[in-house]
């Protein structure tokens, strides 16, 4: 199924909180591997999740002001991607062609999202103010927000491409952002976000139960 389906333009890698100040992070979507960190400027970035070096996950890394260091020979990157020291070779000034490969990386919606360097598409602009809320992994490969809306427990108020949508739900006083991040054969992962705190218990308990639908077996 996912072998016609790709990563095309912004997809949804987490909750804004997912990445909080000085951390970095682990996010699949379909096969790419990323590292989402978040320096102390606030500043949430995408990187491949492998060190240049020797292909370490960068999202072992330790974020120290706006860089982060690989975890294994301590390679460190600035903000911008760029190898900034080296400690095996303290005086050298690392060749600006050792970078860690960027991503498209904003936050919108209460979420975070990316999208590959070379993508043309504008980054999503999602009206309003939302509330992070829950985060569940579906053990079950999804092609969209479709399939979502497919279980009939909730209807879409306004669609924002295949993977995310506003969504009205049974007993919410708002409504419900959610977010479908697809990880190939791994699964997918549902962000949700609401628009208030009154929501945030019930939004939770919804998506828990949203989990259990898409998980039942498929009638053959």
């Amino acid at each position: 199924m996912d072998s016609v389906v790709s990563f095309a333009g912004w997809m949804p890698a987490g909750l804004q909180n997912a990445a909080e100040t000085g951390t970095s992070v682990r996010a699949v979507i379909f096969e790419d591997d990323i590292a989402i960190w978040r320096g102390q400027d606030g500043l949430a970035r995408a990187w491949q999740n492998r060190c240049p070096h020797r292909g370490m996950r960068l999202s072992y890394g330790i974020v120290r002001e706006n860089r982060l260091t690989c975890l294994y020979h301590g390679w460190t990157y600035d903000g911008t991607g760029g190898c900034a020291h080296i400690p095996a070779h303290p005086d050298l000034v690392p060749p600006k062609s050792i970078r860690a490969k960027a991503y498209g990386c904003v936050e919108t919606g209460g979420m975070i999202w990316v999208a590959r360097s070379e993508s043309s598409e504008p980054p999503p602009q999602i009206s309003g103010t939302w509330m992070p809320c829950r985060t569940m992994q579906v053990n079950r490969s999804l092609t969209g927000l479709a399939e979502v809306l497919g279980t009939g427990k909730a209807n879409l108020a306004l669609a924002m491409g295949a993977w995310a949508g506003q969504l009205r739900v049974a007993g919410l006083q708002g409504a419900v952002l959610l977010a479908v991040q697809p990880m190939g054969a791994r699964g997918a992962m549902l962000h949700a976000c609401v628009t208030g705190p009154e929501d945030l218990t019930r939004a939770s308990d919804w998506i828990e139960s949203l989990r259990g639908h898409l998980e039942r077996p498929i009638a053959a």
